[in-house]
């Protein structure tokens, strides 16, 4: 997933009407010579782009969704160090002041230098968090995809090599690591206590050139689901957090942070179009924790389960048009080595039900997935677009691995 912006300066007028997008928030290039503001830093547009309507959403794509290059996993192994999420203070019902969160929190967000294969230059730009003393950084897949080398510039100044340790495109995480002393690692909270309306300080490179930008807002939303269009054509929903606190180009991958200084976030996305402002999203930490864990230790999060279909949500008026249902996940493809290929379920059929549950969105298959371990099964009620008729089966599911 490529972003290749010029870090431009344009006129922010558009003419006409755009629908919203849901878009990564990319890694702005380096700046080259002067030109106005561009309006396409604050469209977080990577390689594609995600409208927000009434159209289907792809999901479980082809060739293992969860998936990234065929590299082998750089984790650490199962006794990597890990990160904990802390309690709320009970002593500060008001919090810190922002200058505070500031001094405190700004030593543990890094700038990422992103360098492209056969290049000498700095390609683009992200941010980071420090996790812990050994040098381990958490940041977002899209800053990493695709990269052949990385640099971390520290709050203090210092520069180092860095390596990716594991990166995970659902999630849109990743883990990389600096061999350096005197790291400062962030706080982190537990997100899920977040209520709508608190205090949230955004920290991050915004712009790839002004590092340690501090933006200030609050929670607008929780458990936002939000589908994000992949550079392999794919669509994932993710469960975002919503602030109002401004992420910009080169805050991918920086820090969220509560009136307590602990971070619950890690900026990732935003909404962007001529007509929408202060639709800036983030990753919960505390959904974040087990995936970067598994990064750590494995180079890819294990035990995920796939069913190895690509799958568009029908709606009451998409299916009914066509002949389908007016709710379930119609079938686009089959992968060749997906157990349903065993039950002569094929692309133009459509998932009812999954062990029970009506399927309505690609978000409810995803949630139930989520649950499923190596050797599991999970029950399907299949419409079959050949004659009409409902069938059950039983499938087993695949292991998504690096």
């Amino acid at each position: 997933m490529m972003e290749q912006p010029n870090g431009s300066w344009q006129d922010p007028r558009r003419d006409g009407w755009q629908p919203p997008q849901y878009e990564y928030v990319p890694r702005p290039a380096p700046k080259r010579g002067r030109a106005p503001l561009i309006i396409t830093l604050l469209c977080l547009a990577l390689a594609a782009v995600v409208l927000v309507s009434a159209a289907a959403v792809l999901l479980w794509q082809g060739k293992d969704p969860f998936r990234i290059g065929e590299q082998a996993p750089a984790g650490a192994g199962e006794d990597a160090p890990a990160f904990e999420l802390q309690e709320l203070p009970e002593d500060m019902d008001d919090g810190l002041p922002t200058t505070q969160i500031a001094q405190q929190v700004g030593p543990s967000v890094v700038c990422i230098n992103v360098y492209m294969p056969q290049s000498l230059s700095v390609a683009a730009y992200g941010s980071g968090v420090i996790l812990n003393e050994e040098g381990f950084i958490v940041t977002n897949a899209h800053v990493v995809e695709d990269s052949s080398d990385l640099s971390v510039i520290l709050n203090d100044g210092r520069e180092f090599s860095a390596r990716i340790i594991g990166q995970d495109t659902q999630s849109d995480l990743a883990v990389i690591k600096i061999e350096a002393e005197d790291l400062v690692p962030a706080t982190f909270g537990n997100s899920d206590t977040l209520q709508v309306g608190e205090r949230t300080v955004v920290i991050g490179n915004a712009a790839g050139r002004l590092a340690g930008t501090v933006t200030q807002g609050i929670v607008s939303g929780l458990n936002r689901q939000v589908p994000i269009q992949m550079s392999d054509g794919s669509v994932i929903t993710m469960n975002l957090i919503q602030t109002d606190a401004a992420i910009n180009p080169g805050n991918s991958g920086g820090a969220v942070v509560n009136r307590y200084g602990q971070v619950i976030g890690i900026s990732s996305a935003k909404l962007s179009g001529s007509d929408y402002e202060g639709l800036c999203f983030a990753i919960p930490i505390s959904d974040a924790q087990p995936v970067v864990q598994n990064l750590i230790a494995y180079g890819y999060v294990k035990d995920r389960m796939t069913l190895g279909v690509t799958v568009i949500a029908l709606s009451s008026v998409t299916g009914p048009e066509r002949g389908l249902p007016a709710h379930g996940l119609y079938i686009a493809e089959v992968l060749p080595e997906s157990d349903l290929v065993n039950h002569d379920v094929t692309a133009g059929d459509v998932i009812l039900k999954a062990d029970g549950r009506e399927l309505t969105a690609t978000a409810d298959l995803q949630e139930i997935l989520k649950e499923k371990k190596s050797g599991d099964t999970i029950d399907l009620q299949i419409y079959k677009h050949s004659n009409g008729k409902t069938v059950a089966i039983t499938a087993n599911l695949l292991e998504s691995t690096p």
